[in-house]
């Protein structure tokens, strides 16, 4: 197993601090989902409107970011983003109990903490090759995808079952008392002072990312569906709430049982990637793990109960878990250490940054024909989009390199 990033005593801090803290961001979604829902009177639109002010400064703002931090000290920018995030969730938090909230709000914090996401991903990523170096890279991100995703099945959970007994509010307290640890823990890590010198500027920066990608075709056709799978398939923080609600007519503790489902997927799906993930990191063979996840929603062209669509979600989990997992290892691998906060950056804009499209595009399709369309319409936009750089992959076989080697 790809555990061997846990040797260094400052990951291994870390690591157990931020398992707690995507808890409660994962609590921190479903209850937001479902505050958006109650405001606005089951509103498709209004849900796809949260996701765009959430995601859409990533898509943005991104690549800047990514050079943003690339001029810093990643750890100073990474403690930085804790403490906004905690912040975010104590003023959802008050302005829930005071009854205060109401959907502009909600979209004005919603867009503050989407600029302060675009920073977390790729200072986040650039602490952590800092601190495991890049012979431990794919074992730190498999670790992390393993938290990740056992956070998936938990965080839901709980949150489903809190704002049953407690309220929408309870979920956003634990959500900001989830960050004190893992702000604590980035305290005891050392800092990397960057090299003397002026800093580079961010538009050269930005233009080397650029070019790297353009001279690399598996990284350029991985990226070409990571922007389908992001925008189309991969919407469910939209999607479930809706089905939950209209085609299930059930409750928040049903919700939280769909998204621990598919956690659960997610979480076996990187367990797969820290056990066999060199073997799995061919870029055929992750592309191939797009086109599982598509043909599994494919089936809710049946519109399935509640039974069918937890054994679905879980086969979905474990597939998507394994192409993006193993898209962000090997984008990670083939770039070199200057350029991980930029290339981490590409990353997150194409796979998180674009969902507010897709949010609209399934907001659109659900409230058409219902929110089991828009399931099986992302399916099926993956899967030709996956057919299509499978494909490419294939004749480009002769400058396709494995991961791990020079890019």
């Amino acid at each position: 197993m790809q555990t061997a990033a846990l040797q260094y005593a400052e990951f291994r801090r870390y690591y157990l601090g931020q398992a707690v803290s995507v808890v409660g961001t994962w609590m921190q979604s479903v209850a937001a989902a479902w505050l958006v829902l109650q405001l606005s009177h089951d509103s498709a639109f209004a849900l796809a409107l949260f996701g765009a002010f959430s995601y859409g400064p990533i898509l943005i703002f991104g690549l800047y970011a990514g050079a943003l931090v690339d001029r810093f000290v990643h750890r100073d920018v990474l403690l930085v983003t804790q403490v906004i995030s905690a912040a975010g969730a104590a003023s959802y938090a008050v302005l829930t109990m005071t009854h205060l909230i109401s959907f502009p709000l909600i979209l004005l914090i919603a867009g503050l903490l989407g600029i302060n996401q675009a920073l977390y991903f790729p200072a986040r990523q650039a602490t952590v090759l800092e601190m495991v170096g890049r012979s431990e890279l794919a074992s730190a991100v498999a670790l992390n995808a393993t938290a990740f995703n056992l956070a998936r099945i938990l965080g839901p959970a709980i949150g489903g079952l809190a704002i049953a007994g407690y309220g929408v509010a309870a979920c956003f307290w634990l959500n900001a008392a989830s960050y004190l640890g893992v702000i604590a823990v980035l305290y005891t890590i050392r800092r990397r002072p960057r090299p003397a010198g002026p800093p580079p500027r961010a538009i050269d920066l930005m233009g080397e990312a650029i070019n790297h990608v353009r001279r690399a075709p598996t990284l350029l056709g991985l990226f070409a569906l990571l922007v389908v799978a992001g925008a189309f398939g991969a919407n469910f923080n939209l999607v479930l709430p809706l089905f939950t609600r209209l085609a299930l007519h059930a409750n928040a503790d049903t919700l939280g049982y769909l998204f621990a489902a598919q956690g659960v997927g997610s979480l076996i799906g990187a367990l797969t990637m820290t056990v066999v993930g060199s073997f799995l990191l061919d870029p055929r063979r992750i592309v191939l793990g797009a086109l599982l996840f598509a043909l599994m929603e494919l089936v809710f062209l049946t519109t399935p109960g509640f039974a069918q669509s937890l054994v679905l979600l879980v086969v979905i989990g474990w597939a998507f878990a394994v192409y993006t997992i193993g898209t962000n290892t090997y984008v990670q691998v083939r770039s070199p250490d200057r350029m991980q906060g930029r290339m981490v950056s590409l990353y997150s804009m194409l796979f998180v940054g674009i969902t507010p499209i897709g949010n609209f595009f399934a907001g659109a399709v659900a409230h058409l024909w219902g929110p089991a369309a828009a399931v099986w319409t992302g399916g099926a936009l993956t899967g030709l989009a996956g057919l299509a750089v499978l494909f490419y992959l294939s004749v480009s076989r002769g400058r396709v390199a494995p991961a791990g080697a020079n890019p």
